[in-house]
């Protein structure tokens, strides 16, 4: 294992310990382990992700040097790792963790929706088939996501 990804671990690790759970949670450090593993193993085949190497480091600093996390230091922090994250949609192909099921959610409602049309007349089945549209798609998806976890991040 790198020496970039031990340290960057480590400083995941002091903020999760510093920051409270609620801005761990909104920082989204635990799935910034992932992300840092995904990037030490592109960058070995990919300049630019060695680039983006830095850029993560960078946003770390930002969060690591705030007394008190405000927007300007959060805004910061995801421009540089919403950048990261774009870069493994658009050159590695890769997807976020969840997707599929956000996919197909949305391909469930607008299907409940079309199909809900046909039952005007019937309020409460309309009412059954628009709110199964997205529960179906959400488990269609989540299976999905499951079964194809080599190109999500």
């Amino acid at each position: 294992m790198a020496i970039w990804i031990e340290d960057i671990e480590t400083r995941i690790t002091t903020l999760n310990e510093k920051l409270l759970p609620v801005e761990v949670k909104r920082l989204q450090l635990n799935y910034l382990k992932t992300v840092a593993l995904r990037l030490e193993k592109e960058s070995l085949t990919c300049d630019k992700c060695e680039f983006l190497k830095n850029d993560l480091s960078e946003a770390l600093s930002i969060i690591e040097k705030a007394e008190e996390i405000k927007e300007i230091q959060r805004r910061a922090y995801n421009t540089r790792i919403k950048g990261i994250i774009s870069h493994f949609g658009k050159v590695h192909g890769l997807k976020s963790k969840t997707y599929y099921s956000t996919q197909y959610s949305h391909l469930g409602l607008m299907g409940g929706v079309l199909s809900g049309i046909w039952f005007m007349d019937h309020i409460i089945i309309m009412i059954c088939i628009v709110l199964t549209g997205p529960l179906l798609g959400k488990m269609i998806g989540s299976y999905r996501d499951l079964k194809n976890d080599k190109d999500l991040i």
